[in-house]
């Protein structure tokens, strides 16, 4: 039993990187040249948040560094800024995913939107005060609405197509550990 729950949680674990590293092929795909007035939502920040807060043992947070690390990297951002803040929100919904278990999608996704509007508030501040270029103001608010409009679609195409759900109350990992 305990090896068939430990084959699942690193097959799990190799699934979330394989995910996050094809989104983020596609993010560099040169699909337009011209400027768009909407930005996309941020697909791989849903995936990451939408699997912490569902099966947070699927999504350590060593993989999470090195997935939005990378991501940094190739997409040209100040490097470890936006990593860190995604660190700090994730272990945020990370220690309040127990109480999901009980709760209706509604109140997680009120849950993750309000950590999305701080993740990126934050994210906008540090690199005011570093002087760093921005996008525009309107472009940063539609990736926002976007992100969160789009984290039903996320959670539920995780469930459906990788079988990501909420541990059942009372499941255990193969330690004993309440998950």
């Amino acid at each position: 039993m305990n090896e068939i729950q430990t084959t699942r949680r690193w097959l799990g674990r190799v699934m979330f990187v394989v995910i996050s590293y094809i989104i983020l092929f596609a993010q560099l795909m040169p699909l337009s040249t011209e400027p768009s007035q909407w930005a996309p939502p941020d697909i791989l920040m849903l995936i990451t948040m939408a699997w912490v807060v569902r099966r947070p043992d699927l999504a350590p947070i060593g993989l999470i560094a090195l997935i939005h690390f990378s991501a940094d990297l190739l997409l040209l951002r100040p490097p470890g800024l936006w990593t860190v803040l995604v660190i700090i929100s994730t272990e945020i919904l990370r220690a309040k995913s127990s109480e999901f278990r009980s709760l209706a999608f509604p109140f997680e996704w009120i849950s993750v939107a309000g950590t999305l509007i701080a993740l990126f508030f934050a994210h906008r501040i540090v690199l005011m005060i570093m002087f760093l270029p921005q996008a525009p103001i309107m472009l940063t608010l539609s990736q926002l609405l976007m992100t969160i409009l789009a984290y039903p679609l996320v959670t539920f195409l995780s469930y459906v197509a990788f079988g990501v759900s909420r541990p059942a109350l009372g499941e255990v990992d193969d330690r004993g550990r309440r998950l």
